[in-house]
């Protein structure tokens, strides 16, 4: 029996596959139209360099994202786009919101991103949330020193003693 040679055949994507690629976009066309109403709303140099960071990384993984989605021939949701946002509505926030907003959601990131590398097969999947996870490793050590730097980061360690 011939056991066909698998090492030159790029395997389908697999059900878990999909379902992380495509959370993934829903969540990074939002994060392009927070990030981008924020953008037009923040005075802290501080927190508008880091949304732009914020918006830089989401714009790249979408990149990846719909190259991924095109090659494997799976339609694409629509996501969220900017008819989704209202750049001129007042501000909503804080600027000091924003900045705990991206350092929690940060979190989040890290954690989902880490899911879907445990649960991809494929090497090139595996590499895309490896990057993605350093992304958001560099998003987070940013925005945790500028908390820092603030003030206004407090470590859980110190509200238990």
């Amino acid at each position: 029996m011939d056991v066909p040679n698998l090492e030159n055949q790029k395997s389908r994507l697999t059900s878990s596959e999909i379902t992380s690629l495509w959370t993934q976009y829903i969540q990074d066309t939002m994060s392009v139209c927070i990030s981008k109403y924020v953008l037009a709303k923040v005075k802290d140099p501080e927190v508008y360099s880091l949304f732009e960071f914020t918006l830089k990384l989401a714009e790249k993984h979408l990149y990846v994202l719909r190259d991924i989605f095109k090659a494997e021939k799976l339609d694409l949701s629509i996501g969220f786009t900017d008819k989704d946002v209202n750049l001129d509505a007042p501000p909503l926030f804080t600027d000091t919101f924003w900045l705990v907003y991206i350092h929690e959601m940060t979190m989040h990131g890290l954690a989902g991103y880490s899911i879907s590398f445990s649960v991809s097969a494929r090497k090139d999947i595996r590499d895309h949330y490896y990057q993605c996870n350093i992304d958001a490793m560099d998003l987070y050590n940013k925005s945790i020193e500028i908390l820092i730097s603030k003030g206004i980061y407090l470590s859980t360690i110190s509200l238990l003693f």
